[in-house]
């Protein structure tokens, strides 16, 4: 596991009560969406990601639909590069589910395509990321999140 306390950028989180119902503002799509739990989680690491380490707010993606076969899935986050090549692919889950085997196997399934060269995994309270070895199923557990890489055109 990564040593990280996410609730550190939770004052940059934006929550409004709507008819009865709390949203909170996506800082990547721009707009309100519904407080789920899922979503806390998904905008804590985006504005860690982004505020602390300076990852570029523009080159996030989040939530996109994906076919597993004949299966659809969908993506929570993923940061692409200065080549616009995906760099980390992130699994956000609630705090109240454990990053298990599955949630790594689900991960490593949605990064097939991707080819990602990190994937990490958090549920606000706990996360770990991991480097890819792109050429066999290998994965490395890493201390921390991988430096944005700064090599741009």
């Amino acid at each position: 596991m990564i040593d990280v306390d996410l609730l550190q950028v939770q004052t940059l989180v934006k929550i409004r009560k709507r008819f009865e119902e709390e949203e909170i503002f996506d800082v990547v799509r721009k707009k309100w969406l519904t407080l789920q739990p899922e979503e806390w989680v998904r905008q804590l690491i985006v504005l860690y990601l982004s505020h602390n380490l300076n990852y570029p707010l523009n080159h996030f993606s989040l939530e996109k639909a994906l076919h597993i076969g004949l299966k659809k899935g969908r993506w929570d986050v993923v940061i692409f590069d200065y080549e616009m090549k995906p760099f980390m692919l992130i699994e956000c889950k609630s705090p109240k589910v454990v990053l298990s085997e599955n949630v790594i196997y689900q991960a490593s399934i949605y990064n097939r395509d991707l080819k990602a060269p990190f994937i990490c995994l958090t549920n606000g309270v706990n996360s770990c990321c991991m480097q890819v070895n792109l050429s066999n199923p290998n994965l490395t557990f890493l201390s921390h999140f991988p430096a944005y890489p700064t090599n741009h055109i």
